[in-house]
């Protein structure tokens, strides 16, 4: 039998090859890190998905979009349920079908494409890792309208009233689900979590200038990022203005389709990303002194002999945020062209809320006065066609 003759030179080539290796995996960190510091000295937007994960799925998934020097901030919820055409294994499924638990980076890739988004990487929040940073944050505040009792394998006992979370009852918080919430009430519950843990660290940003104290929050999460750039990414999601985050919503609707629930959204996908481009665009070009992070008021009318127009045009408003006061219709059914009456006298805001339906038709208060009292009021016209005016 031939003995098998060992060659140092293959020791040689390991080496090289494990040096190769190591040198790449620290080339990628330090390029996210020097990627996410170059955004933030060019003060570009930055694009982050802030993923709650349970029983290895993301049981919420937001996208928070901020510009650093502003401190403006939108949220936008992604449901897991959303039907996409996944690129990935080329049919249509639920865009979290390719999540692997501790491991989404199959997931944000969809979700970007779909969005049509770049984003810069992701924070995961597994069940250990959340119940962690909210003790470290000394619980989380939120308003319970009641007290919730729920018995089975994972019984649910939630206080009632304004009440502050410990780690455990925060996971409690977000996996109930009351016999009579819809899916919508759900998601917007868990909104609000995700807006009241950038609250929680805005107050508690000391936590990330101390190395010790900032080393054990981090440690908390998964992520793309190194732990010097998530540091610095917490640190400015804390200089947040958190009561003027613009809290978004993708709005469709739900179908069975071969006995799964899935989230269809309106017109594709194209009024989500519509609203991302227009809320980048607004917050690039707002001042710091703005309207204070106002949610502005919004009547709108349906001034076409169209049933249920104003009704489905609320929908397309209360996604991007705007407080939808009143619906009904106008003082007659032959407006041709649709108006916007801007009561407040904010010319910035008012050419916000025009492009959501690409409207530049404006007005002011003396034209249609009204018994509701909105910063704006939409009457629309024959032009509008359901998601915009047309010529």
């Amino acid at each position: 039998m031939r003995k098998l003759r060992f060659d140092k030179s293959h020791i040689l080539l390991w080496l090289i090859a494990a040096l190769f290796l190591v040198a790449l995996v620290v080339g990628v960190v330090v390029l996210r890190s020097e990627s996410l510091s170059s955004q933030l000295r060019t003060d570009q937007p930055i694009n982050v998905l802030l993923i709650f994960q349970q029983e290895g799925k993301p049981i919420s998934t937001q996208l928070l979009t901020f510009y650093p020097s502003k401190a403006k901030a939108a949220l936008l919820d992604v449901p897991g349920n959303t039907a996409v055409i996944l690129t990935t294994i080329k049919r249509m499924d639920r865009i979290d079908y390719t999540y692997k638990a501790n491991n989404p980076k199959s997931f944000t890739t969809e979700v970007s494409r779909y969005l049509d988004i770049p984003l810069n990487g992701y924070l995961l929040f597994d069940e250990t890792g959340l119940s962690d940073f909210v003790d470290y944050l000394d619980g989380l505040q939120l308003f319970i309208p009641s007290m919730i009792i729920q018995e089975g394998e994972a019984p649910v006992r939630l206080p009632g009233g304004a009440v502050t979370l410990d780690g455990e009852k925060v996971l409690q918080f977000l996996r109930y689900k009351e016999e009579q919430e819809n899916e919508g009430d759900a998601l917007a519950r868990r909104q609000k979590m995700t807006l009241a843990l950038i609250k929680r660290l805005a107050y508690s940003s000391d936590y990330l200038e101390n190395n010790k104290t900032a080393a054990i929050l981090t440690r908390t999460l998964e992520s793309n990022f190194s732990r010097q750039a998530q540091r610095r990414l917490l640190q400015e999601i804390a200089k947040l203005d958190a009561d003027s985050i613009l809290m978004q919503r993708i709005t469709g609707t739900y179908r069975v389709v071969e006995e799964e629930k899935l989230f269809f959204p309106f017109y594709d996908g194209e009024l989500a990303r519509d609203m991302l481009k227009q809320t980048l665009n607004a917050m690039s070009v707002s001042s710091n002194a703005g309207s204070g992070g106002r949610i502005y008021t919004v009547e709108i009318l349906n001034g076409t002999t169209e049933r249920g127009l104003a009704a489905r045009t609320a929908e397309i408003f209360g996604s991007f945020g705007y407080d939808v006061v009143a619906v009904g219709n106008a003082d007659k059914t032959e407006y041709a062209s649709t108006r916007i009456i801007d009561r407040y006298g904010d010319k910035e805001a008012l050419s916000s809320i025009g492009a959501v339906i690409k409207c530049g038709n404006f007005g002011d208060a003396s034209e249609y006065k009204g018994s509701i009292k909105a910063d704006y009021t939409i009457i629309l016209g024959k032009d509008f066609n359901g998601r915009v005016c047309v010529q």
